[in-house]
């Protein structure tokens, strides 16, 4: 008799199929980086800022002076690079990777508020601004206020409604993210979201949670005043000066800077407004209305009327607190607000007549628009900067090593890569050599004057003068005095 044995199935891994929209998500990501290495090249030098942040810890140069409005958290972004390595481009790879994964971590959030297109749509908007291509490989802190403001917003939601512990958490850390890389940023986004939550049933944890961001950012920030700044006090004022805080109107600064430049100050005018910069503009607004309509109809407004409010929010203490236009400083806004955007371009796809067209083409004239910005700043950029970088290798021929200190234009990136110590001039040399020129130069360290379109100062003009690259001069101070 023969027994039958039942069969039984092999055993198979089971796999869970991924939702389209993070798959489509992850494309943008993927476009954002391949957009970044082709629009800016990696060997794109490093800029005044950029050294700033970068030399805190690097291994090769002195740091570089740390004005009072700064904050760390570029410096520790950009640490592992810099502290072993002097190469701007491993730097530049470095940050484009990084940003690409904050673009899709920080969207990816509101994945879990809502699926569908929207998201990634929103966060294709938003990386193809550019302002988002242009610093996306920069170590400057505005993208990761703008993305952290896009997470900490998504995880309020999430936290509001169901109160988990992992979307708390998710909170105070996108907070903390904000407030380390600009304090005064993360007090403004915060305000809206604060607001919301005295309207919900958990708004203890979300408040607790909000603070606890914001604390890590400003006892950093707080505790180096006092360490370093002469006082907490004393730091806030440097840096309202720094800043050219009070009541003001910079509107029209803004929108003659929405083509670039990349800062409107130090004697840089912003040149005229541009009229179709200008119609995508106020086209932002005019949707984000629009978007938080289509959703009020829908019966899910909560979520894209907190974005647009708090993208509004960030906004205004730069369009009204602050005397001076950089694009960038508005990037927080375009990343919220790129949400409620969305929202109505999908929204007016899905009526399959001429609004969805003018919608399509309303995406396509955004993409070519922004790429070509971007594609003459950064050609800008880099000519300007390998310019510097070359002056740098005609210093390094002539003799300048540490130690040394390089005073005057862009003295701060020719320090850097020279690895001196450096002091930065922007629009005029003074009567007098400063403290720490005069400091450097009385220990025995070589100091170099550079300038290019500022004439030389008076007590510079017998100092030897050595022609370098693109129209710079070197002056070397005789030793022992400057």
């Amino acid at each position: 008799m023969t027994v039958t044995r039942p069969r039984v199935p092999a055993l198979t891994p089971r796999r869970l199929p991924v939702p389209a929209p993070l798959l489509s998500l992850v494309l943008v990501g993927i476009l954002y980086a391949v957009a970044q290495l082709v629009i800016v090249s990696p060997w794109t030098g490093i800029g005044w800022d950029e050294t700033v942040y970068a030399s805190q810890y690097a291994a090769h140069a002195p740091p570089a002076v740390f004005s009072a409005p700064r904050a760390r958290g570029v410096p520790l972004l950009v640490a592992p690079v810099v502290a072993v390595t002097d190469s701007v481009p491993a730097l530049r790879l470095y940050l484009t990777a990084v940003s690409s994964l904050a673009l899709v971590g920080a969207f990816a959030v509101w994945l879990r508020v809502r699926s569908g297109p929207w998201v990634p749509l929103a966060a294709l908007l938003f990386a193809s601004c550019w302002l988002s291509l242009f610093y996306g490989n920069e170590a400057m802190p505005n993208l990761y206020v703008a993305l952290g403001a896009v997470a900490a917003t998504g995880f309020f939601v999430l936290a509001a409604r169901t109160g988990s512990a992992a979307a708390l958490t998710g909170l105070a850390a996108a907070f903390s993210v904000v407030s380390l890389m600009r304090p005064s940023d993360a007090v403004v986004a915060a305000a809206p979201l604060g607001v919301a939550a005295l309207f919900t049933r958990r708004r203890l944890p979300l408040l607790a949670a909000v603070a606890v961001g914001l604390a890590v950012g400003w006892g950093q920030w707080l505790a180096e005043a006092v360490t370093s700044y002469g006082g907490i006090a004393e730091r806030m004022r440097a840096a309202e000066g720094a800043n050219l805080t009070g009541l003001t109107l910079s509107v029209a600064e803004h929108a003659r800077a929405l083509d670039g430049p990349s800062l409107c100050r130090f004697g840089t005018p912003c040149g005229d407004v541009s009229p179709v910069a200008l119609i995508w503009w106020l086209a932002i607004p005019a949707m984000a209305a629009l978007g938080v309509w289509w959703a009020w109809r829908r019966h899910r407004a909560a979520p894209v009327a907190l974005a647009a409010v708090t993208g509004l929010a960030v906004a205004l203490p730069y369009l009204f607190y602050v005397d001076y236009a950089a694009p960038r400083f508005l990037m927080p806004a375009y990343a919220l607000l790129a949400l409620p955007v969305a929202e109505a371009a999908i929204g007016l796809a899905r009526t399959r007549g001429p609004l969805a067209a003018l919608a399509a083409a309303g995406v396509l004239a955004h993409l070519a628009l922004q790429g070509a910005y971007a594609h003459r700043m950064a050609g800008n950029a880099r000519e300007t900067r390998e310019e510097i970088r070359l002056a740098g290798e005609e210093l390094r021929r002539l003799g300048v090593r540490p130690p040394c200190l390089v005073y005057g234009q862009s003295g701060v990136q020719l320090g850097y890569q020279l690895g001196c110590r450096s002091h930065g001039v922007m629009q005029r040399f003074g009567a007098r050599p400063p403290a720490r020129v005069r400091q450097a130069a009385a220990a025995g360290e070589r100091v170099v004057l550079v300038h290019r379109s500022l004439p030389a100062p008076s007590y510079a003009r017998s100092w030897q003068e050595r022609a370098l690259a693109g129209d710079w001069k070197a002056r070397f101070a005789p030793p022992g005095r400057p």
